[in-house]
């Protein structure tokens, strides 16, 4: 049985995204939801929202929503008995969406369902983050890191200092300062901030130097993971490390709460390489995606678009 819903438990072991105070608050009151029972037990819950975009409906993930994809409660059973039942699911869930011509969205690393999503015609491909276990030191986590990468965070440390905050304005001063063109939703970000922070998942880490803020983090968390989800820096500063020393200082305080530490991703090449040298295996974070001819050919145009505008500011923030 498959039955169509809004209420999503906000419970903090659902991963944040997919909590119900972030839906309502990240879709502005628009997301939808599938829900999957078994035995008389909902078993999976697949929240989304649908744009319509260039003439056509898209399913995906709201603004600022890292991964979605269907959260499973599926009984304990078998290997074999446990992929037929997320094959089940997966295919009882497609055939209840409302009408689309594409979708597209993340899954969260520990999320399996991307096989079931493929045996069912969509295309999955791999996307990426680093992620830190809970179970390793700060001090081997420490020494994974690339000599370059430890000597860069020790200057940073030494001429800045790092302060924990609730106020998510001076952050919004920054990006305005240092990427005044940017894809931003500034109400919105707000909103998500205060709901998070307010129910202690989330903070705010700022880098001064001297009385002068150069950087700065929001990081966001469930009862699982700590996401370094948003961040940006002074660009003219002379002190070389700032990125790094930031993501070091939210390692600490994933470690403070038995977290893993998701560095969440990155955006271009160099960012990439600059988290590699944190010394983490790449995690992968599937991409499932699916599209009609038509929408193929409207995103295509699109992505030009985005690319010359991504050449000219490539660190603000697309999703």
């Amino acid at each position: 049985m498959v039955v169509m819903g809004n209420n999503v438990s906000s419970r903090l072991s659902i991963p944040i995204f997919h909590q119900e105070w972030w839906l309502a608050t990240v879709s502005r009151q628009t997301f939808s939801s599938i829900d999957v029972e078994m035995g008389g037990k909902i078993v999976s819950r697949f929240p989304f929202v649908r744009k319509k975009r260039l003439g056509s409906y898209v399913i995906r993930m709201p603004k600022y929503t890292r991964t979605l994809g269907p959260h499973f409660s599926l009984p304990p059973s078998k290997t074999f008995r446990y992929e037929q039942n997320i094959r089940h699911v997966v295919d009882q869930t497609i055939a209840r969406l409302p009408k689309y011509h594409g979708v597209h969205f993340y899954l969260d690393p520990e999320n399996d369902s991307a096989f079931a999503f493929r045996l069912a015609g969509f295309k999955v491909y791999q996307g990426f983050t680093f992620r830190i276990m809970p179970e390793k030191s700060l001090e081997t986590a420490w020494q994974d890191c690339d000599q370059k990468t430890r000597n860069l965070i020790r200057t940073a440390d030494k001429k800045l200092s790092v302060q924990e905050s609730a106020d998510v304005e001076l952050f919004i001063t920054l990006v305005e300062q240092e990427l005044p063109q940017n894809h931003h939703d500034y109400p919105l970000l707000r909103a998500l901030f205060t709901e998070a922070y307010s129910r202690g998942q989330a903070i705010a880490l700022y880098a001064y130097d001297g009385e002068v803020p150069v950087s700065a983090a929001l990081l966001i968390w469930d009862d699982n993971v700590l996401y370094y989800w948003q961040a940006v820096r002074v660009r003219n500063s002379k002190v070389p490390g700032l990125n790094m020393l930031l993501i070091w200082k939210a390692l600490e305080q994933a470690k403070k709460r038995g977290l893993i530490f998701d560095f969440d991703g990155f955006g271009s090449v160099r960012t990439a390489k600059m988290l590699a040298s944190f010394g983490q295996k790449p995690v992968i974070r599937p991409e499932v995606r699916f599209e009609t001819f038509s929408y193929t050919i409207k995103r295509y145009v699109l992505n030009i678009v985005r690319r010359r505008v991504l050449r000219k500011y490539r660190s603000y923030d697309l999703s």
